[in-house]
């Protein structure tokens, strides 16, 4: 594969900015909106942003029939409208930052599912190290969580923590899916995501009322930015660098989610999330991150 091209890394900078930015906006909204209905609607508003560019770029959807859709279905479920549902119901327990952190650890799934699904994505001994890096992050973030029994804030780590494992699902898929161009695939998969969700929230029961003026804003800036846009960014980045490549978006976006949840909402993660975020983060380097090749001259 050839190096990264400029374009690249500025696509991934993008998505650091706005997937990091998101768990700020999700805390925001599910102040006012119901979790459930907040997935909903932020994946209405990204149909609606992205049928926008599709019509502006005059880029053609695929046949019915072609095999693209039955995948971008299953991602719609597996990548947004569930997961999606799961990191907002996390974010009416836990602070941002710890969301964020959870999300973090989605190379870590992805690492070991690739292992065992995908052909050629085995583990050698550095991407196992760095599994089990991770994996004692994530016990050190939710292990002191756990042993006054289930509370509210361990639930909510637990569902983010599955949200994670579901994105890594998602990534496999995706490797696999059929090539469409990015936009277009990112509109399939927003369009299934959102009927499972509005589904889901029926189906649910969830509540649902006029939010006030901030937590609309949040919504429509969540299904704009990080869930429309930065969806064809993703899908782009997969379809061009590979899952480990666009990985290192994951990698990095925690760090500038736990800042922004410090700055703009007074948040103070504890020193064992700070030391959680450093093993997970420290084996997602190990588990992703290729060594670049010793050149002719120096071997």
């Amino acid at each position: 594969m050839t190096r990264p091209r400029p374009t690249d890394w500025l696509v991934l900078a993008a998505l650091v900015v706005t997937w990091g930015s998101a768990f700020a906006l999700l805390k925001i909204a599910v102040a006012h909106i119901a979790p459930l209905w907040s997935t909903a609607i932020r994946l209405w508003v990204a149909v609606t942003v992205l049928g926008l560019v599709l019509l502006i770029r005059r880029e053609p959807l695929p046949h019915p029939s072609h095999r693209a859709w039955r995948f971008y279905l299953v991602n719609g479920l597996v990548g947004m409208a569930a997961p999606f549902a799961l990191f907002a119901l996390a974010a009416a327990r836990i602070p941002s930052a710890l969301n964020s952190m959870c999300n973090g650890a989605t190379p870590i799934f992805t690492a070991v599912m690739a292992h065992v699904l995908v052909a050629g994505e085995q583990m050698n001994a550095r991407k196992s190290a760095g599994v089990g890096l991770g994996f004692l992050g994530l016990l050190v973030l939710v292990g002191p969580k756990l042993t006054g029994g289930m509370s509210l804030e361990a639930s909510g780590l637990l569902m983010a923590l599955a949200a994670a494992a579901l994105y890594a699902v998602s990534n496999i898929v995706t490797k696999q899916t059929p090539a469409v161009s990015p936009a277009v695939g990112a509109w399939m998969m927003c369009l299934a995501g959102a009927v499972f969700a509005t589904v889901i929230a029926v189906a649910a029961g969830a509540p649902l009322s006029w939010p006030p003026f901030g937590a609309a804003l949040a919504v429509v800036l969540h299904g704009t930015f990080p869930t429309a846009l930065a969806t064809i960014g993703w899908v782009y980045l997969i379809q061009r660098r590979g899952t480990l490549f666009t990985s290192m978006a994951v990698y990095v976006a925690p760090l500038w989610a736990t800042g922004v949840g410090m700055l703009f909402l007074d948040e103070q993660p504890g020193w064992t999330a700070f030391a959680a975020l450093a093993l997970i983060l420290g084996g997602v380097a190990l588990a992703t991150l290729q060594p670049r090749p010793k050149s002719p001259a120096a071997a």
